[in-house]
């Protein structure tokens, strides 16, 4: 069925089962026949037409154009004529009159789920310009007071900004309470928690911090670093482990009614059964088609952009949010500045993710040192970052515009 849309005959039922089944070799001899050809042309138009893959619940479809021999312009003819096809394209256009952007390339999860649900059009179109955004922030569990500052590899500089509390051990527990009620009191719905894969500590700091959130309204959900040179089924196992530590905690962001597990920078080659998975990058284009991440240069279903100097895109529902930007002092080959400006960059960042609509905005971050986009409190800016996200989320939960510098 996976090969040639069909079930086998007897004949071939008799030939493959008289012998030890090699799956690879079943697969390779299947795939070589002229009706494999066939197949293979025709699921990538499910895609093109309908924004989302072939399933075997298509099959039938699928070998009636393979029997008839028919040409992909007559299978893209007549799937465009299908009641999903229209259906589609009443929901993308929906997008297009409540939130004036179009999710074709940039939001297939968003326009497919709106797809598949009993909605009327309608009902859609009223319920998106009803949506409203959660608001999260990343926050990092790396820091302890070994070699000056830093994640026990890397220092911040001496001359970056510091929080006015000090530098800290992010195991402290009245630094953890006293970030959560900062973060909750600026309205931010959810913590987005970095922890290192091969990295015990941060992942005892998470569960502090995930204990410390009995009683508030936060939320929060795991980012999974350093699985870069990983296999895909070793990635599946390290998201799986998140899952199981901390997927039931009753403070875990769930989307859709599944817990959220962020890989940052590793292909989602696979699954894992009962979470939303999302691959969390950042490359210089995003765009569809010329995605300089992936290798397909598409932008995947599942894939969120870390951040973006302004104009930022949303990525399949979210849009990125930081407040400047410097990596210089890290020594990289290549290095990039965003000023902050006092602030008028993250207004521009705000006004732009708030004006796109989408389901979520995410700043980078609470306590990122390294590359100098924390919004702390720090003997640089003060409470001054703190009270922009105040304002800026307040607007984007109120569904309004302005600026609040």
């Amino acid at each position: 069925m996976r090969v040639l849309c069909r079930l086998p005959v007897d004949a071939e039922t008799l030939q493959w089962d008289s012998r030890p089944i090699d799956q690879t070799m079943l697969e390779q001899t299947l795939g070589a026949e002229e009706d494999a050809d066939r197949v293979r042309k025709i699921r990538p138009v499910y895609y093109e037409v309908l924004r989302r893959q072939a399933t075997i619940e298509d099959c039938g479809t699928i070998r009636g154009w393979v029997d008839r021999k028919a040409n992909l312009d007559t299978v893209r003819r007549e799937l465009a004529a299908q009641p999903e096809a229209r259906r589609t394209a009443q929901v993308r256009q929906a997008f297009v009159d409540a939130l004036g952007r179009d999710p074709w390339d940039w939001d297939v999860p968003a326009l497919r789920r709106w797809v598949s649900s009993t909605y009327t059009v309608s009902e859609i179109r009223s319920r998106l310009t009803a949506q409203r955004p959660l608001v999260g922030v990343h926050y990092f569990m790396w820091y302890l007071p070994l070699n000056g500052w830093g994640n026990g590899l890397t220092s911040v500089a001496a001359d970056a900004p510091q929080p006015i509390i000090g530098p800290y051990d992010s195991k402290d527990t009245d630094v953890i309470s006293s970030h959560i009620k900062q973060i909750e009191d600026a309205g931010f719905d959810f913590a987005l928690v970095h922890i290192v894969f091969n990295g015990p500590r941060t992942w005892t700091n998470a569960h502090i911090f995930m204990d410390r959130l009995s009683g508030h309204r936060l939320n929060a959900a795991v980012v999974i670093d350093g699985l870069y040179t990983e296999t895909p089924e070793a990635r599946a196992i390290w998201v799986q482990k998140v899952k199981d530590e901390f997927g039931g905690h009753n403070h875990y962001l769930r989307l859709y009614g599944q817990p959220l597990v962020v890989v940052f920078s590793a292909e989602l080659n696979f699954d894992v059964p009962g979470v939303i998975m999302r691959n969390m990058y950042w490359t210089s284009r995003y765009t569809p088609g010329n995605n300089s991440f992936n290798p397909n240069t598409r932008l995947e279903p599942r894939d969120w952009a870390f951040w973006s100097p302004t104009p930022q895109p949303l990525t399949n529902g979210m849009v990125p949010v930081i407040p400047g930007y410097n990596d210089a002092p890290l020594g990289r080959p290549q290095t990039m500045m965003h000023p902050r400006e006092n602030g008028r960059y993250y207004g521009e960042q705000w006004q732009r993710a708030i004006a796109l609509h989408p389901e979520l905005i995410i700043v980078y971050g609470w306590n990122e040192y390294f590359e100098q986009t924390a919004i702390e409190p720090t003997n640089v800016w003060g409470y001054r970052y703190l009270e922009l996200s105040a304002c800026y989320i307040g607007h984007a939960h109120r569904g309004t515009n302005g600026d609040c510098l």
